[in-house]
């Protein structure tokens, strides 16, 4: 979502008209456009531009921005929600056209107050085909659990009436980098009256990076640090691990764990669309106690083992001798 103003986005007052909103929206709208901005970032600030006009464009989601502030008006607003995305556009013309009804091109010139402008410099030929509308491709993130359990997601793309609200369904053990694709919801044709058929929209998945869990190489298997004591470590112990599911497995670890060692509980990776389930693998990190768990008693002990260990390297060292 974007983080700025969508007053400062636009470029107009506060007390700006339904009117000078959208011939707002529709002046940035062309400078801003990838194929005619030199600008990195002008897919983003595209994307930014057409959540603020879906906004103040609209009077109750307009009154309640005003009443709440940008701040408490983007947070508040429903998880799933997603918005400005970046937004890859094809061709500016047809999409501002089918925004705002104008045409793409008329007999005897641009169409007046149309966006039928010819970036290329040249007319075009009248196609054999009805023009069939520009595709769209959107980004989404989403997290790992809705890889896992699946998930269904609204996102919001242009149309000839203003911006849209789409649902997404994220399958099950969909990958990072993922085409979905929504056929017939991308720009609908200029050239709809006579048999043009509306473009696709393609949402491309980003996976968020999860606080417990791996992908491991974006299959379905699964890593999570499992931390031990050095005396679970030494002497073995029965410990819970976490689950993609929200649910614990027990697990025993035998005595004489190392660090970095790898245990692996099947059927409990990330699930897939076809059925199948990954293998969760817990890695080993001995943890060594400090402050206040680094009683007398326990340092004691560990200064005796440390005794023992060194000997029993030197009597390794001198019988390999």
């Amino acid at each position: 979502m974007s983080q700025s103003d969508y007053y400062q986005v636009l470029g107009v007052p506060k007390g700006a008209d339904a009117d000078e909103i959208k011939q707002a929206f529709r002046n940035r709208a062309r400078k801003l456009h990838p194929d005619v901005s030199e600008d990195p970032d002008a897919g983003k600030k595209f994307s930014e531009l057409n959540e603020a006009y879906e906004v103040l464009s609209d009077p109750e989601k307009r009154a309640k921005y005003d009443q709440l502030g940008h701040e408490r008006f983007v947070s508040g607003r429903p998880a799933e929600y997603a918005s400005a995305q970046d937004i890859d556009f094809g061709d500016l013309g047809s999409i501002i056209d089918a925004m705002f009804g104008g045409a793409r091109s008329r007999a005897g010139g641009s169409g007046g107050g149309g966006f039928g402008v010819d970036f290329g410099g040249g007319a075009r030929p009248r196609p054999r085909r009805p023009m069939r509308g520009q595709d769209i491709r959107v980004g989404l993130r989403v997290s790992l659990s809705d890889v896992h359990h699946g998930a269904r997601k609204r996102i919001s793309v242009p149309s000839s009436n203003g911006p849209k609200s789409i649902e997404v369904k994220i399958p099950k053990g969909v990958k990072s980098g993922g085409k979905l694709r929504l056929r017939g919801q991308g720009m609908p044709s200029p050239m709809a009256d006579q048999g043009g058929e509306p473009g696709d929209l393609f949402v491309v998945i980003h996976i968020e990076q999860d606080p417990r869990f791996t992908r491991i190489d974006d299959g379905l298997d699964l890593a999570v640090e499992l931390p031990l004591s050095i005396a679970e470590a030494t002497l073995g112990a029965k410990v819970e691990v976490p689950t993609i599911d929200g649910k614990v497995v027990t697990l025993t670890i035998p005595p004489g764990t190392a660090s970095e060692s790898r245990f692996r509980i099947g059927g409990h990776g990330l699930a897939s669309a076809d059925g199948k389930r990954g293998d969760l693998y817990a890695k080993v990190r001995i943890v060594p106690p400090s402050g206040a768990e680094l009683t007398d008693t326990l340092r004691d002990a560990l200064t005796e083992m440390k005794k023992l260990g060194s000997g029993s390297g030197v009597a390794s060292a001198n019988k390999t001798k």
